[in-house]
């Protein structure tokens, strides 16, 4: 019998749907495929130090948390030649649902512990942090500040709602939108930074035929006025056509650099940054991740 590859599993325990005892059963399937080793972070500023460490000892880093959490590791990844493993721990799990994984936790280290396969991801850089799915500037960002952990240990997602009805009419910013060189001067209550296509579900995209692997970022700007058109642009969401909102614009490329007057709120994959502007650049197929062998991923193919 060959020796099993070494992995490092990575763990947010104050991810928020983690449960007392759930780490010994993922290790118990785990330890099927890999010689692994658990390390548990204190701090989440901690863990792209952990995961550049898990990579010179590592084949395969695998994250246990939320979107936040995985977007840590990736950003201690990138450079290294570590692939990244993704388990669903947080509230919403963008990355994993991206990836085809299932959204049961120990269902996913179930797939992970079988038959699995390889997918390059293109990776924003945004200074020390990696973008991975989604950054927002304005209400977005305000969303996810006043989302309480503790509500999202135990409702998920639907946890965004409260502060998502209170801050609906925040705003708008006086934004300066910089893609490629190309200016856009509008005013916004909210602008994307996505290289993941969809919110909460895949069949909520929030631009149109945004890929992870095509090489470039796409800028998603959100200008409703009014209450009312926050609900008819919900309804374009809904029916798989959001740009076809007159209060949605979509650009695409390679260097986009976004400033508000006044500084507006600022987060990236689901991590409150505080306020400022947001300036990412695309990193092409940069960081490789394991997926199920069986399953294609969003917008994969």
């Amino acid at each position: 019998m060959s020796a099993r590859p070494p992995a490092v599993m990575i763990v947010n325990p104050r991810a928020g749907r983690l449960r007392a005892g759930q780490i010994d059963r993922l290790v118990a399937v785990l330890a099927q495929r890999w010689a692994l080793r658990v390390v548990e972070c204190d701090r989440p500023d901690e863990i792209p130090q952990l995961a550049r460490a898990a990579a010179g000892t590592a084949e395969t880093v695998i994250a246990v948390g939320g979107d936040g959490t995985v977007s840590r590791v990736a950003t201690g990844l990138l450079g290294t030649t570590a692939r990244l493993a993704v388990l669903p721990g947080g509230s919403t799990n963008h990355v994993a649902r991206l990836l085809g994984m299932p959204a049961n936790l120990l269902g996913a280290a179930r797939v992970l512990a079988g038959p699995t396969r390889l997918r390059r991801l293109d990776v924003g850089c945004t200074g020390e942090r990696a973008l991975l799915f989604l950054g927002g500037v304005g209400v977005d960002a305000l969303i996810v500040r006043d989302a309480p952990a503790t509500v999202k240990r135990f409702v998920a997602w639907a946890g965004y709602l409260p502060p998502g009805l209170r801050h609906l009419q925040d705003g708008p910013w006086r934004v300066t939108v910089t893609v490629d060189g190309t200016v856009v001067e509008t005013a916004a209550r909210t602008v994307l930074v996505a290289n993941g296509p969809f919110l909460v579900h895949p069949r909520f995209e929030v631009g149109q035929d945004i890929r992870p692997d095509d090489g470039l970022l796409d800028v998603c700007i959100y200008s409703p006025v009014y209450f009312f058109d926050w609900v008819t642009l919900g309804l374009w969401v809904l029916a798989g056509r959001v740009t076809r909102s007159r209060h949605v614009r979509q650009l695409r490329g390679r260097t986009i650099d976004i400033q508000a007057t006044p500084p507006a709120p600022v987060e990236i994959d689901g991590d409150y940054l505080g306020e400022g502007g947001l300036s990412v650049t695309v990193r092409p197929a940069a960081l490789t991740v394991v997926v199920p062998a069986s399953v294609r991923g969003v917008r994969e193919g």
